[in-house]
């Protein structure tokens, strides 16, 4: 459902606003699934939420913990669209403590948001790279292969500006 609405939504960029509008919510049931749609759009296209780059920052920084799973999402869909200096460094920090949550699931999606900030962001490569090093030595084995998937992109993306 989540893969369909976030298709819809790609080819009808006016329903971004919508979307957006339904993060901000009272329904948390709905919160959480329009948090799965942002991802699954940021996954293809992260510049239809780009303009929303802070609100969403805004939000993910203030989620309380037991709404973990709009955590993750937005745990990764705050790099994707973070398009400024300012922003990308705003995302960071929140990666950093994203860290160190109780849920494995938003702990995986920090240290991918990281690496994703990291490719931008030269000066965040020291902290991703301690915190990819963290996670495959004492993470669990989702931790583990998510810190070993953003080495991967790194080592790609390396070798394409090669």
């Amino acid at each position: 459902m989540a893969r369909d609405l976030a298709g819809e939504i790609l080819a009808d960029r006016s329903a971004v606003r919508s979307l957006v509008r339904e993060l901000f919510g009272e329904d948390v049931e709905v919160r959480k699934r329009s948090a799965d749609v942002a991802r699954r759009i940021t996954e293809k296209d992260g510049r239809l939420l780009e303009h929303y780059a802070d609100e969403l920052a805004g939000l993910l920084e203030t989620l309380p913990a037991e709404e973990s799973r709009m955590r993750w999402h937005l745990g990764l869909v705050v790099p994707r669209i973070a398009h400024t200096h300012m922003q990308r460094l705003r995302a960071a920090r929140t990666m950093s403590l994203l860290a160190q949550d109780e849920s494995n699931v938003v702990r995986c999606s920090a240290v991918e948001g990281l690496g994703l900030l990291a490719m931008q962001e030269a000066s965040l490569r020291d902290e991703a790279e301690e915190m990819a090093e963290r996670f495959l030595r004492e993470g669990t084995l989702a931790m583990k292969s998510r810190a070993r998937a953003v080495m991967q992109i790194w080592a790609k993306s390396t070798r394409q500006k090669r």
